[in-house]
């Protein structure tokens, strides 16, 4: 063990000698670590801010996700159809907004190509609540009863 630690020793003080009789080299040496840890460390924050930290929301423990289940129709979460939300909305009066949202998946398929593509849809007071607005590049506004013109919504790509 101790022999060991002593050629350990005796090869840092080897790399430090030649590192200090080569000043080009050490500088090469030294900025190129400098540089990898900086961008290391740059992706690193990076990713930890937009992918692994969650969203801040305005007010968000305040927020209530509600979802219900059918074990006998589906082993995971059913969404709630229309009446069911229109029930909420005019029965629970403890809720300063109710905002939809869903996911809906579907395959277009043409001569030769399949494709399967997954979009979001929500409505205004989700958003709302969220403490965020819509970018739709429309002349059409996005308000709480749906587009103002009367029109279907834009969907939302994810």
């Amino acid at each position: 063990m101790i022999e060991t630690l002593a050629a350990v020793l005796g090869d840092v003080r080897l790399s430090f000698r030649s590192l200090w009789r080569s000043k080009v080299l050490t500088l090469a040496v030294v900025t190129t670590l400098a540089l990898g840890i900086g961008a290391n460390a740059a992706m690193f924050t990076l990713v930890r801010g937009v992918l692994l930290r969650p969203l801040v929301n305005r007010e968000e423990n305040r927020l209530i996700y509600l979802r219900q289940t059918a074990p006998g129709l589906s082993p995971g979460p059913v969404p709630f159809s229309v009446p069911e939300i229109q029930d909420l909305r005019a029965s629970v009066k403890t809720v300063g907004a109710l905002g939809e949202f869903s996911t809906v998946g579907f395959t277009c398929s043409g001569w030769a190509t399949r494709a399967w593509y997954a979009r979001a849809l929500w409505t205004a007071t989700i958003l709302k609540s969220w403490g965020c607005a819509p970018a739709a590049h429309s002349s059409r506004r996005f308000t709480g009863n749906g587009w103002s013109s009367g029109t279907r919504p834009r969907e939302i790509w994810r």
